[in-house]
């Protein structure tokens, strides 16, 4: 092989482990990623919380679950005590637990965990939680705080 063909090989490799070293870097001198419970959470989520009026002033904030790899708050999964919301892009969907029929749960293992949620009227959310991030916890949570709107007892 040619020496300037080394050099440059050298070169793109040292730069690709440049690279990643920053990236992990970067992910790492933010806030931990996963589902957080109202306890738990970073100051930057609530201030988008609060920026955006996300929950109403007769609710309170269950667990939360920024999808972003930056943990902007941009795209997040939220339960509160009353609502089951995704926001994404500016936009809120949200459903009231209350009108809840049908919770589903499956496993993926390159996605995670998968929760659809299921109204009456046949309005349907999908949230995806990565492997690791605690998608069995906000489904815990989920499903606790649906029945508790029900009226019925939650189970243990």
């Amino acid at each position: 092989m040619d020496k300037s063909v080394k050099i440059a090989l050298l070169a793109i490799g040292g730069a690709i482990v440049v690279g990643v070293v920053a990236l992990v870097g970067w992910l790492a001198s933010g806030p931990e990623s996963g589902v957080k419970m109202s306890n738990e959470m970073d100051q930057y989520a609530l201030d988008y919380l609060d920026r955006y009026q996300l929950l109403s002033a007769d609710e309170k904030l269950v667990c939360y679950y920024d999808v972003t790899l930056s943990m902007d708050g941009s795209e997040a999964a939220i339960l509160t005590t009353q609502r089951l919301l995704y926001h994404k892009a500016g936009r809120t969907t949200a459903m009231l637990l209350a009108e809840v029929v049908d919770v589903q749960h499956h496993y993926e293992s390159l996605i995670g965990d998968v929760i659809v949620a299921r109204t009456g009227s046949g309005e349907m959310m999908k949230i995806e939680i990565a492997p690791l991030n605690g998608g069995e916890t906000f489904l815990h949570a989920l499903n606790g705080t649906w029945q508790q709107a029900r009226g019925q007892p939650s189970l243990p």
